[in-house]
């Protein structure tokens, strides 16, 4: 387990996939993490193909519901 603090700020999607997956290709990451906004009915709407980036307050809330990306190592 990694000892760092996850701060919570703007990530690009992928950067935030990769936190979450980091032993994964970039875009098989950011495939896993679109499936599982998909799949949590709170999260869905945050599945959006046009935005680069989520802002704090979605980054919040998926951290709400999946955890901390550094807690999943």
């Amino acid at each position: 387990m990694n000892n760092e603090k996850f701060i919570i700020r703007a990530y690009g999607k992928s950067e935030l996939a990769m936190l979450y997956l980091p032993h994964h290709s970039k875009s098989t990451a950011l495939k896993v993490l679109n499936s599982w906004l998909e799949f949590n009915p709170r999260l869905r709407t945050m599945r959006t193909k046009n935005k680069r980036y989520f802002t704090p307050l979605q980054v919040k809330k998926i951290v709400e519901e999946l955890g901390e990306p550094f807690d999943l190592e």
